[in-house]
Parts: C-alpha cells; sequence; structure tokens
C-alpha cells in the first residue's frame, strides 16, 4: 500500500434493516488523498469485483490504473466489503471437493449435474452451518448501506464510483437506493440489472464460445483449426502435462479463464500450440503451464449471489443448459455454464434481495457504462441491459474480451472515462473502440 495511505476503520450495523439484530461489523477502509489539493473534486471510491475481492489490497494497483488527472482531482478511498479482506466477519470452513468427471468419451449431462449438484448442496449446506450467523448479512444491500455510511463519515455529500464486474452491482445498487449521493458512476465490466441465476448460467452458452473465437481470431487463422483440432483430441483421450496427463476438463477450464483478459492470452495460446504439438504427435514434451481450477466452492462469491438472486435452478433446467453449452462450445462451455448456474444449490434465500428496478434510475449526471464486446465474465448484453436501467446512459465499447478496460486497454477507451469522470461529461454516442492486441 502506498505510503500516503491513511488507513481507518467503519463500524456498521451488522443488519442495516432491523435494529433488532444485535452486534457490528468492522470495515477497513484506506484513503490516498488527491495529489494536488487545490484541484480536488471530491472522492473516487471502487469495488474490484468478485463478490470476493478485496479493495485494500488492490489499492495501489488500482491507483496505479489513474491517469495523472483523476489522481490529482480525487481521494481515492478503498473499502474492504464485510466478509472480505480486513473487514468482518470471518467466514471459514468452507473446502469442498469436486466430484471426479469422466476423462474422455461421452458425456450423460443429466448423471454429471446431478452428481455435481449434489456435490455442490452438501458443501454449501456444510458451510452454511458454520456460518449460519453471518451469511444472511453479507448481501450487496447490506453493502450499498456501507457505502452511504462511508460517505457520510467522509464527510462528503456526493461520491463518485468505479464498479468493476460484481462492482457494477454494488455501484448499480447505491444509485438504485441514493441516487442523490451519486456525482459521477462508472460501470466497468456490467453485469445485468435484472440477472438471475439461470441467465447467469445460460450466458456461458455463448458468451464463452464469442471470447474463445474472437481471441482465436486475433491468433491467426490457423488457430481456430488448431483448437478444434486439441478439443476432438481431448474428446477421446488425454495428453502428457508435467508428468501427468491434462484432460478436457482442465484444458478447457484454462482457455476460457484466459481468454478473459487479453493479459493472458499468450498464456492460452502456449497451451493451444503444446497441446496440438501433442495431439498431433509432433512433440513428445510435457506441457508446462496450465491454469488450475480454483476452490470450487467460494463462500462469500455464493452468500452474496445467492442473496442478491434467490432463484434457484432445478436439475431439469441446468441439465437443459449444459447441454446448450455442450452443443455451443463442446464439455469445456457446458461445465462453465453449470459451475455458474450449481452455485447456490442446497442453500435457502439467504439475506435481502436486491430491489427490482421498476423505471429507469435518473442522476444529476448520467452513469458512464464500459464492456467488452466478447467480455465472457460480463457479456455484452449485460451492457446494453445497464444502460437501459438508467436516464441517458452513455456507452464506450471495446472490440476484445478484456473484462474490466478502463486503464488497461487502449486510449479510445481511456480518455472518454477520464473526462467524465474529470469534467461530468457524458459521450453524446456510444464510443467504439476496436481491439488493439501486439500478440
Amino acid at each position: 500500500m502506498p505510503s500516503t495511505a491513511r488507513c481507518a476503520t467503519l463500524v456498521v450495523p451488522r443488519d442495516w434493516g432491523s435494529k433488532r439484530v444485535a452486534g457490528t461489523y468492522d470495515i477497513a477502509v484506506a484513503r490516498i488523498p488527491a495529489s494536488s489539493p487545490g484541484k480536488r473534486r471530491g472522492v473516487l471510491t471502487f469495488n474490484p469485483g468478485g463478490p470476493g475481492s478485496a479493495a485494500l489490497s488492490n489499492i495501489s494497483w488500482v491507483y496505479g490504473l489513474l491517469p495523472t488527472k483523476v489522481r490529482e482531482r480525487f481521494d481515492l478511498v478503498a473499502w474492504d466489503p464485510r466478509g472480505v479482506g480486513m473487514s468482518q466477519p470471518v467466514i471459514s470452513g468452507c473446502n469442498g471437493k469436486s466430484p471426479h468427471a469422466a476423462p474422455t468419451g461421452p458425456v450423460d449431462w443429466k448423471a454429471w449435474v446431478t452428481k455435481f449438484v449434489k456435490a455442490q448442496a452438501a458443501t454449501a449446506a456444510a458451510c452454511l452451518k458454520l456460518n449460519r450467523d453471518t451469511a444472511p448479512y453479507v448481501g450487496t444491500w447490506q453493502i450499498v448501506h456501507d457505502v452511504d455510511a462511508l460517505r457520510e463519515a467522509l464527510g462528503e455529500e456526493t461520491l463518485s464510483f468505479w464498479g468493476m464486474s460484481y462492482g457494477s452491482t454494488v455501484g448499480r445498487a447505491y444509485a438504485q437506493y441514493f441516487p442523490s449521493r451519486v456525482r459521477a458512476l462508472l460501470l466497468d465490466g456490467v453485469i445485468s440489472p435484472v440477472s438471475t441465476i439461470e441467465l447467469w448460467s445460460r450466458e456461458h452458452t455463448w458468451d464463452d464460445p464469442a471470447a474463445i473465437n474472437t481471441m482465436l481470431d486475433a491468433f491467426g487463422p490457423e488457430y481456430r483449426r488448431k483448437y478444434a483440432v486439441v478439443f476432438s483430441a481431448l474428446d477421446t483421450k488425454t495428453l502428457p502435462y508435467e508428468g501427468g496427463r491434462l484432460n478436457r476438463w482442465e484444458a478447457g477450464y484454462s482457455i476460457i479463464q484466459w481468454a478473459s483478459f487479453q493479459t493472458t492470452w499468450s498464456s492460452a495460446r502456449y497451451l493451444i500450440d503444446r497441446l496440438y504439438d501433442a495431439a498431433s504427435k509432433r512433440s513428445s514434451r510435457s506441457i508446462k503451464r496450465a491454469a488450475r481450477a480454483s476452490a470450487w466452492f467460494d463462500p462469500h462469491y455464493t452468500y452474496v449471489n445467492c442473496a442478491d438472486m434467490p432463484d434457484r435452478p432445478s436439475i431439469d433446467q441446468l441439465t437443459a443448459i449444459a447441454e446448450e453449452g455442450f452443443r455451443s462450445g463442446g464439455v469445456p462451455v457446458a461445465q462453465s455454464a453449470l459451475r455458474e448456474g450449481a452455485q447456490c444449490a442446497g442453500l435457502p434465500s439467504l439475506g435481502r434481495p436486491l430491489g427490482q428496478i421498476t423505471v429507469p434510475i435518473t442522476l444529476s449526471t448520467p452513469p458512464l457504462i464500459a464492456n467488452s464486446i466478447a467480455d465472457n465474465r460480463t457479456p455484452w448484453s449485460a451492457a446494453l441491459e445497464m444502460v437501459e436501467a438508467f436516464t441517458g446512459a452513455g456507452l464506450v465499447r471495446y472490440g476484445g474480451t478484456h473484462h474490466i478496460i478502463y486503464g488497461r486497454t487502449t486510449p479510445c477507451v481511456h480518455e472518454p472515462i477520464t473526462r467524465y469522470l474529470t469534467k461530468l461529461k457524458v459521450p453524446a454516442a456510444e464510443v467504439r473502440c476496436p481491439l488493439v492486441w501486439y500478440g
């Protein structure tokens, strides 16, 4: 954390909705003052995504993304959401193991979905038993009330907010509940304001193939063929990997994760090249790196999403989605959709869901929405739905897959966003920025 950062603790009620729920939580906060106090415009705060990403540990990274014009004019304020990083409560004891999947051959999707959901539900139930006193109080409804308490504690009439990925839900909800307290609202890598767990799952049946194909096209015309050869081979055999064997589930997870960020495209290309060589028997070298699936049950991610979106897709719904994903992108896409759709299995309704938007939200300065057109974490359709949720929202489109685009892509993206934050100027028309990748 920079030496100029000042740290503090904000004390908030355990439940903003009921005084009968006793107790408080400590929320960790850090602030980097504006570098030119005479030009100061107020506070810019952010949520880096997740749910479950800590802001304090990311404050140096975010500060580094900001241009001088923004650093001069704003105090950058970071806060770890409840249950994350250095903020209370502590959520623990939730390790789970994914059930074994057949490495090759046909997949009986109804049987696999049933097995996967059963294992997910068992882990979720065990985790909830250990965290029953905290799980209902970490959802976004509670978080946005924490944000407004933070604004008041800082002595600010309004806040400028940069919501990244899941942070776009926090920013949208803050504007929904506290519209008069928003100076500027940048929603970057956008989650739909009308999403459900089922729709989140279904999105992967087309946004993962879109991201993969956009990435492969950037690599060159031969890479679609290489990709097809690799995954056709992986349906019938595993391939050498660091003294072991790499299967279609692991390779697919790697490609999907790496497609999300242009900074990791080179890792995807390396893996495709090595697997292609192995599948074509051009090389006997072991693959030297591949992404490994992280812990498949993340309690904070799960508890927040399952409070915000109370639907619980059935086995039949998830089977239909997995089969649709398989048709559009094979086993990797089917499993990506299933992981998303099964995240709330075994859990009851948690906490307070976010209220529905019945009329467009009107702010003194409309928000600016930014998204990649082939982002497979927050698809382009969600950005369009977010635009419709506000009166007069602006839109910045980037032609690649990169998830969260301000400060990380091109001047075409960065300049209108900086102008918006510093001068409150919303672009009169959609800003369209082409993909730039030098490989």
